[in-house]
């Protein structure tokens, strides 16, 4: 009997402990869902659409009281998952509308619930890039696409830093689902392969001068198209130039106009650089449609791109400084190594010879000496000659005897004075 009993016990208590679980898993609600980006707007998750990655999935709160239960984002495959205890009332509310417009804004639940899904409307991007061999804006079957990807920057509605790409399928198209932002399309530069923007036929054309364009779609049905079409360029620029005043010799320190003539004679949109060769002078100033590369002062950059057959005129004054300049030689050539080739290199070199001499030395007049500055006594007495000899047969010191008489005469007046003082007195 007691085994009987002890059996009945042990058999009770595993059928207990048996049915634990199934009793704690009645306590739990699980709540689960998918976050997609709904390009047809349908509501309704199809073949084709991308599911919203990583995103913030929801925030659940409890009905009535609106305690936060906790935030529960996506995963990579888009969906969200939550396992909250039976019992109250749960407002699931969409916490992906930052950078993303939505149709649905929420549910609310007390049990269970699988398909708690919410539809995304972002920005879609599609359009077509490829090799247009005819330049009919259409891509042709026998028309080829490219290595190169489309590449969209910028930064979304909340600030975030935004960087994606795609690349084109066999038939040219490509398609990105974006957030809400200020966005721009670069396209790929693919001029290694001897590739480069086509000029715009149409109004889903990329801008072929930056290879940019905003993305700016209508707001009613967010879908954008841009399309990136690459011809095979030809790329051709020359060089020509003139020296105001032109001279057989300069002088050093006089100063030259030198103007470049820069012309596209390709089929593509160039921005070129100018080199001076043996830049033996002093830079003054250029005209503002060239910069100068920092550290140079014979190095410049085109600022705007030059259209096919247009042509723009570089202004340079330069001070010549130095005699060893005999030659003003100017190079054009394209800025970035490994990019179009120039298919003509014959008229991308002009030279003119020059000769620069110093200036011509001119002896300063001598100072005056400090005796010539002082100026002579002038005298109207004639200036006696000297003589041999005279009638008396004495050699003469061309001095008067006039004067020796005079003193003479002088002489005896003071004795005779001094005699008849000497008088009076001894009477």
């Amino acid at each position: 009997m007691k085994k009987h009993l002890a059996v009945v016990l042990t058999a009770g208590l595993a059928l207990t402990a048996a049915g634990t679980p199934a009793l704690a898993q009645e306590d739990k609600i699980t709540i689960e869902g998918l976050f997609f980006l709904d390009r047809n707007g349908d509501n309704t998750f199809t073949e084709g659409e991308s599911v919203r990655a990583n995103g913030n999935g929801v925030r659940i709160y409890v009905e009535g009281t609106n305690e936060l239960v906790g935030s529960f984002p996506t995963g990579a495959d888009g969906k969200f998952k939550a396992v909250l205890p039976k019992g109250p009332k749960y407002a699931v509310n969409n916490n992906d509308m930052y950078d993303f417009t939505t149709t649905k804004l929420g549910y609310e639940t007390s049990e269970s619930k699988s398909d708690a899904n919410f539809p995304l409307r972002g920005t879609f991007l599609n359009g077509f890039t490829f090799v247009d061999a005819n330049g009919d804006g259409v891509k042709q079957e026998t028309e080829k696409t490219h290595g190169g990807k489309v590449k969209v920057t910028g930064k979304t509605q909340t600030g975030a830093d935004l960087n994606v790409e795609a690349e084109a399928a066999a038939d040219g198209s490509y398609l990105l689902d974006l957030p809400i932002g200020d966005l721009t399309v670069i396209a790929p530069e693919i001029k290694k392969s001897g590739l480069a923007l086509a000029k715009p036929k149409t109004d889903y054309d990329v801008d072929w001068l930056t290879g940019t364009r905003a993305v700016s779609p209508n707001l009613n049905d967010r879908t954008q198209r841009i399309d990136l079409r690459y011809f095979e360029a030809k790329a051709d620029i020359a060089i020509a130039s003139a020296i105001t005043p032109l001279e057989d010799v300069y002088t050093r320190g006089e100063q030259i106009d030198l103007k470049l003539t820069l012309s596209n004679k390709g089929d593509v949109p160039v921005a070129p650089e100018v080199v001076l060769g043996s830049f033996f002078a002093k830079l003054v100033s250029h005209s503002d449609n060239v910069t100068v590369q920092p550290g140079t002062d014979d190095d410049f950059r085109v600022i705007n791109k030059i259209l096919p057959g247009q042509q723009i005129e570089v202004a340079l004054k330069i001070e010549l400084d130095d005699i060893k300049y005999d030659e003003v030689h100017a190079m054009v050539r394209f800025i970035h190594s490994g990019g179009l080739p120039d298919v003509d290199h014959k008229n991308n070199v002009v030279s003119t010879k020059i000769k620069v001499v110093e200036k011509a030395v001119t002896s300063a007049p001598s100072a005056p000496s400090s005796t010539s500055q002082t100026a002579a006594p002038t005298t109207t007495t004639t200036p006696a000659v000297t003589q041999a000899g005279n009638k008396s047969g004495l050699a003469s010191t061309g001095a008067s005897p006039l004067g020796f008489l005079g003193l003479g005469a002088l002489l005896l007046a003071a004795g005779a004075g001094a005699f008849f003082v000497a008088r009076r007195r001894r009477s």
